[in-house]
């Protein structure tokens, strides 16, 4: 039969005792927890991201910026959470992948373009403001005129964004066409030939001297009547 010790030794004097018929506290070895310095411990990295209060927005002006510099194939999310300073794996609670990240930049620039576009009163000045923005930003342009329209119905935001820029080259050039059809078919019209002619323009193939020149045949193009 197990002596138990008298209630007297209980529970304070049980760790004063030594005799086996005691139980005996055996102290915890004290360790240091991860990231303080013992003698010749090294000095553990910093931390080199960082909270933002709008990552998404950060993250669309950082992406917009390589797609600027270096095309869309410049793109990937570990670049991006590099230059905005997070784990890349904060990126994908706002964007589902790099296609989702290139439609956000595409959405963008629609919107950019759009802006720009209301302020055309006359045909010529939405092409001068058109030809502007897409010489101004050829790599970014690229990749809004590449996103495929088939695929805008599963995207909202990017499908809205490219209907403003459809709703500033109706204002201008539809006036009193009263059907739809019509309007389409003129909105392709406008859309394709400035497509066209920027494209042929900027790879070379087209003998102009420079943006008046090809501001002057687009406008010709497109001219009403």
């Amino acid at each position: 039969m197990v002596r138990l010790p008298s209630p007297k030794m209980y529970p304070m004097d049980i760790f004063k005792r030594r005799d086996d018929q005691a139980c005996r506290c055996v102290r915890p070895v004290a360790r240091p927890w991860p990231g303080l310095l013992e003698e010749g411990m090294a000095v553990p990295p910093s931390r080199k991201t960082y909270r933002h209060g709008n990552l998404r927005a950060a993250a669309l002006t950082a992406a917009w910026n390589l797609v600027a510099s270096g095309g869309q194939t410049a793109l990937s999310m570990r670049q991006v959470s590099d230059a905005v300073g997070v784990a890349h794996r904060a990126l994908y609670n706002h964007f589902r992948d790099r296609d989702e990240l290139l439609d956000a930049v595409a959405a963008e620039a629609f919107k950019r373009l759009a802006t720009q576009l209301a302020k055309a009163k006359t045909p010529r000045e939405f092409t001068v403001r058109y030809v502007r923005f897409a010489l101004a930003h050829p790599t970014i342009y690229a990749l809004s005129v590449s996103r495929p329209h088939g695929t805008m119905k599963h995207n909202p935001s990017l499908q809205a964004a490219a209907h403003l820029v459809i709703t500033e080259a109706m204002r201008v050039y539809c006036g009193d066409m009263k059907s739809s059809v019509e309007r389409r078919r003129a909105v392709m019209k406008i859309l394709m030939i400035h497509y066209g002619g920027i494209s042929l323009y900027a790879a070379g193939v087209l003998d102009l001297s420079g943006e008046r020149a090809l501001v002057a045949e687009l406008a010709a193009m497109t001219a009403p009547g």
